[in-house]
């Protein structure tokens, strides 16, 4: 018996205390394992770290929107890393070679080392992020702008029939059709856009269909729109893909512009009916024949053109004020009435006539009389005359040249104003011109006059591109054909062969871009060709070696292939034929997305002046090359197989104006070797006298020659030590040229080489990227000369960076007196802007300013820099867990320049700042912010009032107010200034916040504010449109209602407000609980959800009976009210249960979304 206790107990002290102590004890065993442990977690740490940085940064590249996940991953990364760090100095500091004197330390420390492990290893795990962005998406359709879109009685009445025919259930498809120029794309772009912003639709996207129909390229807008990226690449997986996205929408409207034959909708992905009841299609057709084969639930409405009183509107407002004097007043109605009512002639014929006086407005007239074009298809003779009569008004033959290269693209092509500088560049259009990028100059300037002239149009898809409306395209293609010119234009017309002519001896130009041309013909005579555009024909793989043997006279060639969704090696080479040795007139030849073989060919081309090789694949350029003489620009963008360039091949070069190496060569040779050179070195730019413009990458920063300044440069786009990343090569590759001196420097050693110095103070735009050790600071240690010339700076990931600039360093020169734009990110060690005294000019240009994951400082604006930023506008911070105060503004001295502090300022961005406990902290009186327009604020959990007293009525400007997740914010106002703890013994005394240009209005997450502005704020509250609240606890009014706060007012009328929704606030009772009668004559919209205890809109009545005249709908709690004429009434009916007669009709709503 004895025995079995003993045995008993025994086991117990075995189970019981054994194993707790053997897990303690294991802490002290294995002190060394859990060192060793942590080490290996934190490298494998790091190496994920840097491949999500990585990710982010060419995402960002890209313009993509990061995942808040991925950012919210890297922030605790780093936080995890750095308390990591810290251990290990701990154990550095306690520990001698593994041995702790102190058991209890060696205890702690192995049990921290663990616990970190298993949390490193998770947030390991947690980092294999499939994507860390968002695809960037085509600007939405309510982002557009109106270009010209003027509403008549006419088109509102269209506009409305449209927008009654979308809402039908019994339609799903409607079709607009008119006269070409008659206004149908303006028309369904303005109806997208007003679809969109009264939440008709979820989604609006748009695709331009045009006469070939390209079901790749539709499907490939929609996507776009969409943020699709397809996996397959047939037409029917495509679709398959769209379709599914497409359905993911609830509410979808689908814009087809310019139509021109039956659409099979499943071809290109697009469900309809009972696939999806939601999906509606708009899409305009100069066919009515296009309306009647598109099923029976399509709908269709006829567009016709303006009648004389509103084309006289439109062309007024296009000629201006001299159509009504009565000189002129007789010609200019006749020239209207000559434009036919359609919006197209009347705008550009009144902008071509815009200055001309009386004989200009007869002259007109009469050539609008007496012109008769004939053989124009598809064109009224009329247009015809109007469109030829603001041709002839342009001024002079270089505009009239680039006007009629543009009808040399596709349809509804994005026209990139680089290729059309190169072109008119070749065929020698610009006179007086010397350079490229002259010529790039006096392209945008022509441009910019046609645009004005409404004979071409901004892109809404792409920058630094133009479009031309397809009538204004037929036009200059009639134009073209005559025997001045001499063009033939089939590009983008489908042609699967070369077309059927029986001569080409009177060719000028000829151009078959984009089509489906396989095989090119044999002894093709074309003595007068001097332009032939082959570009982006599908299948075109082969040129026969004799092929140009008959267009000795060419000057431009373009026979680039078709951009690849992917970077394809598996291309097929295209050898180049003997025959284009021929070419000795030729300047300007294209050869893009080509697998390249031998181009050694080339160096025969003596008068070549522009060369571009686009995205080709190519592995070595040839010794020939640089026997060019003459070549002015050469294009290796994304030649990323080209891995050799011989020696001396640049120097060659000796009229370069412009290399472009992006994503090319990288492989340069290393200064200071004594070996023979095998490969081109960074020294031959040396050589090149005429060098403007340059943009390469340097892999390693030792290539970099220490007199490395090239004194002729205008701009450039240097990157050492960044490599460009694959995933940069998708199918938007496009032209992506330097504006400005861009120098970027990633993964640098320490200290920084002297020919990057050199660079440092030419460049306005600079990065700093993961800077290795050493680097402290940009000033003195990256560089010791100010940066004058820098205009904007982003430095991110530079871990040892504890300040921006050191004057403690004795460096007391001027420090970016002219940088505007500061961006910083990833500091971790950063503590301050600036240590030290800075000298007086420093950043007083600065305008803006970003600081993201900067989790060491405290003071964004110390008092000594803020009084040095006299032109600031613009601070945005975010994820920075130390900072506790914006502004620190105690310790400025009094006077004149105190007053103009932030008087520029206008944008403040507050976001993730856990310490935050004062945005302007020791607040004077005098200063004013009386240009602050946007005020966002969002998790700022210590923040307990956001405005002191004395700052209340120097807010008349702002505009867009938001207050997101602010757990502790009590007040908006504080009672008394943080330096004044007298509280006001009359409130009447205290200043009270006007907010007069207020538009929009957020709150929400603020437990503990009760109440948001005073009624005396209320009065002032004139231009409100918006106001969402939600997620507020405590809060039981919008309007204070507190006794003394009431003073003698009437009524208050909030004149604008338009918007109202109130969600999730438990103890809310009413908008205002005081005795003040509240009017809302603009207010439509009103949503209340999970609001218990609101027994009221407003407590007192209003003396005018509907004081909510254009209310038409309240949505309460999944409840629809319509016809409501006393919001009060209906809010106690729902709320009090009382037996109220109301005309109003109560519908289920429970698939209404709130929104």
């Amino acid at each position: 018996m004895a025995e079995d206790i003993v045995t008993s107990i025994a086991s117990l002290i075995q189970e019981g205390l054994l194993k707790p102590i053997g897990r303690q004890l294991r802490f002290l065993v294995h002190f060394n394992k859990n060192v060793q442990d942590l080490r290996e977690q934190v490298d494998k740490l790091e190496s994920v770290k840097y491949k999500v940085q990585l990710s982010i940064d060419t995402a960002k590249r890209k313009g993509e929107h990061i995942k808040l996940e991925a950012e919210k991953w890297l922030t605790d990364a780093e936080m995890v890393t750095e308390d990591a760090r810290n251990l290990e100095d701990d154990v550095q500091k306690r520990c001698f070679n593994g041995w702790c004197p102190d058991w209890s330390s060696r205890f702690w420390l192995s049990k921290e080392l663990s616990r970190n492990s298993i949390i490193i290893s998770e947030l390991h795990e947690d980092g294999n992020f499939d994507e860390v962005s968002y695809p960037v998406l085509s600007p939405r359709m309510e982002s557009l702008p109106s270009r010209d879109f003027q509403t008549f009685e006419s088109t509102k009445s269209a506009m409305n029939q449209i927008f009654e025919l979308l809402k039908s259930d019994d339609s799903h498809t409607v079709c607009v059709y008119g006269m070409g120029g008659i206004g149908k794309t303006t028309l369904v772009k303005e109806v997208g856009k007003k679809a969109k912003e009264e939440k008709l639709f979820d989604e609006v996207v748009t695709a331009v269909v045009s006469q070939a129909l390209d079901l790749i390229k539709i499907q490939g807008e929609l996507a776009d729109a969409l943020g699709l990226e397809f996996k397959r690449k047939t037409v029917t997986g495509r679709a398959s893909q769209l379709c599914e996205r497409l359905k993911m929408e609830k509410r979808i409207l689908i814009i087809l512009d310019d139509v021109w034959k039956i659409l099979d909708l499943a071809a290109i992905g697009i469900p309809l009916g009972i696939d999806h009841r939601g999906c509606k299609i708009l899409l305009t057709t100069r066919l009515e024949h296009v309306c009647n084969v598109m099923g029976g639930q399509a709908s269709k409405l006829r567009l016709n053109i303006l009648d004389e009183q509103e084309s006289w509107a439109l062309f007024r407002s296009n000629a201006g004020s001299i159509i009504d004097s009565p000189a002129v007043n007789a010609e200019a109605r006749e020239v209207a009435k000559k434009c036919g009512g359609l919006p197209l002639t009347l705008v550009t014929v009144g902008k071509a006539l815009i200055d001309k006086d009386l004989d200009g407005w007869q002259e007109a007239a009469k050539q609008l009389r007496e012109h008769k074009p004939t053989n124009i298809q598809d064109m009224d003779a009329s247009i015809f005359a109007c469109l030829k009569l603001s041709s002839d008004y342009l001024q002079g033959e270089e505009i009239t040249l680039t006007f009629l290269l543009c009808c040399l693209f596709p349809e509804d092509c994005d026209i990139e104003l680089e290729y059309l500088a190169r072109l008119g560049m070749g065929q020698g259009c610009f006179k007086d011109v010397t350079t490229i990028d002259e010529a790039r100059r006096r392209v945008r300037t022509l441009i910019n006059c046609l645009k004005s002239s409404s004979l071409l149009m901004e892109s809404d898809k792409c920058q630094g591109c133009v479009k031309i409306h397809d009538l204004c395209r037929a036009f200059a293609i009639s134009i073209t054909c005559t025997d001045q010119y001499q063009f033939m234009v089939k590009s983008g017309a489908g042609l699967r062969n070369w077309p059927k002519k029986d001569t080409f001896e009177r060719c000028a130009v000829i151009s078959l871009m984009a089509n489906y041309i396989s095989d090119l013909p044999v002894g093709l005579e074309c003595p007068r060709l001097h332009t032939l555009l082959l570009g982006s024909n599908h299948g075109l793989k082969v040129f026969p070696d004799s092929f140009f043997e008959g267009m000795k006279a060419l000057r431009v060639l373009d026979v680039g292939g078709v951009s690849q969704i992917f970077y394809n090696h598996t291309l097929h080479v295209t050898p180049l034929p003997a025959s284009i040795q021929l070419l000795a007139d030729l300047r300007m030849l294209h050869l893009h997305h080509r697998k390249l073989g031998d181009i050694s060919i080339l160096g025969k081309l003596k008068r070549l002046e522009i060369l571009s090789l686009f995205a080709s694949y190519i592995k070595e350029l040839p010794k020939e090359i640089g026997e060019l003489k003459s070549l002015r620009l050469l294009d290796l963008t994304y030649c990323r197989s080209l891995k050799k360039i011989p020696p001396n091949l640049i120097s060659g070069l000796s009229g370069l104006e412009e290399l472009y190496m992006r994503g090319s060569f990288q492989q340069w040779e290393v200064c200071g070797t004594t070996k023979e050179r095998s490969i081109a070195s960074l020294t031959e730019f040396k050589s090149l006298p005429c060098l403007a413009i340059l943009h390469i990458e340097i892999l390693n920063s030792q290539c970099l020659p220490k007199d490395f300044l090239l004194p002729t440069l205008l701009r450039f786009q240097i990157y050492i030590g960044a490599k460009l990343s694959f995933t940069v090569f998708t199918r938007k590759l496009k032209f992506d040229y330097p504006t400005s001196k861009k120098l970027e420097l990633k993964g640098i050693d320490s200290p920084i080489p002297v020919g990057i110095k050199e660079l440092l103070e030419r460049t306005e735009d600079l990065s700093l990227i993961c800077l290795e050790e050493g680097s402290c600071n940009i000033l003195p240690h990256v560089g010791s000369g100010g940066f004058n010339a820098l205009v904007s700076l982003s430095v991110r990931n530079c871990f040892e960076f504890e300040c921006i600039t050191n004057t403690i360093q004795r460096v007391h020169v001027v420090a970016f007196p002219n940088l505007e734009t500061l961006h910083l990110s990833q500091l971790s060690s950063l503590r301050l802007l600036c240590i030290g005294t800075l000298p007086r000019g420093s950043f007083r240009k600065l305008k803006a300013l970003t600081v993201e994951y900067c989790g060491r400082l405290s003071t964004l604006f110390p008092a000594n820099m803020l009084q040095m930023l006299q032109n600031l506008e613009r601070v945005r911070i975010s994820w920075c867990r130390e900072m506790q105060e914006v502004f620190q503004l105690g310790g400025i001295l009094m006077g004149e320049e105190c007053n103009m502090l932030l008087s520029t300022f206008r944008v403040l961005q507050l976001n993730a700042l856990p310490q935050l406990g004062y945005v302007w902290k020791g607040l004077k009186p005098h200063l004013s912010f009386h240009n602050l327009e946007v005020f966002e604020i969002e998790s700022c959990n210590r923040l307990r009032n956001l405005f002191q007293p004395s700052m209340a009525q120097s807010l008349s400007k702002l505009e867009y107010f938001k207050i997101l997740d602010c757990a502790e914010l009590e007040q908006i106002v504080a009672e008394e200034d943080e330096e004044n703890h007298e509280p006001s013994i009359n409130q009447a005394d205290k200043p009270c916040l006007s907010l007069p240009k207020l538009k929009v209005l957020e709150v929400k997450g603020c437990e503990k504010l009760r109440t948001l502005f005073s009624v005396s704020t209320a009065q002032s509250l004139l231009q409100l449109k918006q106001v969402k609240i939600s997620g507020s606890k405590e809060l039981k009014e919008i309007i204070s209602s507190k006794e003394g706060e009431l003073p003698a007012v009437h009524k208050i009328v909030l004149p604008q407000l338009s918007c109202l929704k109130l969600k999730s606030l438990p103890v809310f009772e009413s908008f205002c609980k005081g005795n003040i009668p509240f009017e809302w004559p603009s207010l439509e919209k009103v949503v209340l959800k999970k609001c218990p205890k609101m027994t009221s809109f407003a407590v007192a009545a209003s003396d005018v009976v509907n004081h909510t005249p254009k209310l038409k709908r309240v949505r309460v709690d999944g409840k629809i009210i319509d016809y409501c004429t006393d919001l009060n009434m209906a809010i106690n009916h729902l709320f009090k249960g009382k037996e109220t007669e109301l005309d109003m009709k109560a519908t289920s709503s429970e698939n209404v979304v709130d929104s």
